[in-house]
């Protein structure tokens, strides 16, 4: 299963790329456009997560809504497509927002099918092989797509419509890996925890404290989902355009800068998962969230393309950690909703990604270049306590509950 999200992951990060060198270095779109530009694809969604996880819960094939994300996500990518040979910053959010769209009717079933099939002791690790597969795509749609560009950008500059052909590729991919999920997942195979021993612990009940305790945590978990969120798209839609316009202005060279950091912490995700099985939550949040603000002041400090290659290898590794961190957790607060659960935490995501580029791209235009990064810090060391409060007053209610050390040193 995991597998065919190789096909699905081709066009990632090539199409993140050109969308930002596009509409910065060809249309000379703002930071605001820009911003705009992702948290419209963030619109889409956030809308379909409003109901994605409802329907997650209660329809016998989950492939099935993966196969319509799939192709959703393939017809936006023919949209961009378009939109790039008119020239047209319209269109190309309105292929955003189609891709944000069918893109929470991909990842919310999927992430569903992975709990279901995997040991919750062993959960991040899971995660973390479908964070693998994403790195092989992302490297051979790297290789494939910006080979073509290069060389064709090189010979018929002006010919947008062979220059992005890559594209029009990646996008059927798409439509290949939705196929293959039906034809190839069978959903009845599942991970069976329950023993007569310890059924009761994965019972839909309180085990420890009252409602109100579970509320308050709830509260703020949503608090911190939405401000990580914010803080995590602050930045990353202008990264690409930083480099180019401080560090290095050929886009090729900066393609090699970028994809180390792409593709490594993708492709080391299941031995990190792996790790983070075996240490709390609390601590995954604190240790990840000081490296990722250490990292980030790292990276707008350097001047040379090479020493911040080696930078975003670590800071991205840092992000996949804690996203595995999170998804380790959420899904253990229900197995009944479990759907549900995973359709909240897009919809908080969605949220903080829409606002994140807004404020990134006003910044970016009022204050300076690297202001949308130097407050990305401050919030990533502001959201450490609420995260830890939240995971205080859940951990109590989880239905499946953590089997590690006591600490992160008894567990290396």
């Amino acid at each position: 299963m995991i597998k065919i999200v190789i096909l699905n992951s081709v066009g990632f990060y090539f199409l993140e790329f050109l969308i930002q060198y596009f509409t910065s270095q060809q249309l000379g779109a703002s930071g605001l456009q820009i911003g705009l530009i992702y948290s419209i694809l963030t619109i889409g969604h956030m809308l379909s997560s409003t109901f994605v996880g409802w329907i997650t819960d209660r329809i016998k094939s989950k492939t099935k809504l993966i196969l319509i994300g799939s192709m959703g996500r393939g017809i936006s990518y023919f949209i961009i497509y378009v939109s790039i040979i008119l020239r047209n910053l319209s269109l190309i959010g309105f292929g955003m927002f189609i891709l944000g769209f069918f893109a929470g009717f991909f990842w919310i079933p999927f992430d569903t099918l992975i709990a279901e099939k995997s040991d919750k002791n062993v959960r991040s690790y899971a995660y973390g092989r479908r964070d693998f597969a994403i790195g092989i795509g992302i490297l051979i749609g790297s290789i494939l797509g910006f080979t073509l560009f290069a060389i064709l950008n090189t010979l018929i500059p002006d010919n947008l419509a062979l220059v992005y052909i890559g594209i029009l590729i990646f996008g059927a991919s798409n439509f290949i890996a939705g196929i293959q999920f039906v034809r190839k997942v069978d959903e009845n195979i599942k991970y069976n925890q329950k023993t007569s021993d310890d059924e009761t612990e994965f019972e839909e009940k309180d085990s420890k404290g009252s409602n109100s305790f579970l509320y308050i945590g709830l509260a703020f978990l949503l608090i911190a989902l939405i401000s990580s969120n914010i803080n995590g798209t602050l930045a990353k839609p202008f990264l690409n355009i930083y480099v180019l316009e401080n560090i290095e202005s050929d886009p090729i060279l900066a393609v090699i800068g970028f994809l180390p950091g792409y593709i490594i912490s993708f492709l080391i995700a299941p031995r990190v998962g792996n790790y983070i099985d075996k240490i709390k939550p609390s601590i995954g949040i604190t240790v990840s969230s000081l490296l990722g603000a250490l990292f980030t002041w790292l990276l707008i400090s350097t001047p040379n393309l090479w020493v911040f290659s080696i930078l975003l290898i670590f800071d991205y590794t840092i992000v996949n950690a804690a996203n595995l961190v999170l998804n380790n957790f959420l899904s253990r607060i229900s197995l009944k909703h479990r759907g549900k659960v995973l359709s909240l935490n897009s919809m908080c995501k969605n949220l903080g990604t829409f606002l994140g580029p807004i404020i990134g791209g006003i910044v970016w235009d009022l204050i300076s270049i690297k202001a949308p990064f130097m407050i990305s810090i401050f919030v990533e060391l502001i959201i450490i306590p609420i995260y830890l409060i939240s995971i205080f007053y859940l951990q109590p209610h989880l239905t499946e509950k953590y089997e590690v050390k006591e600490s992160f040193v008894e567990s290396m």
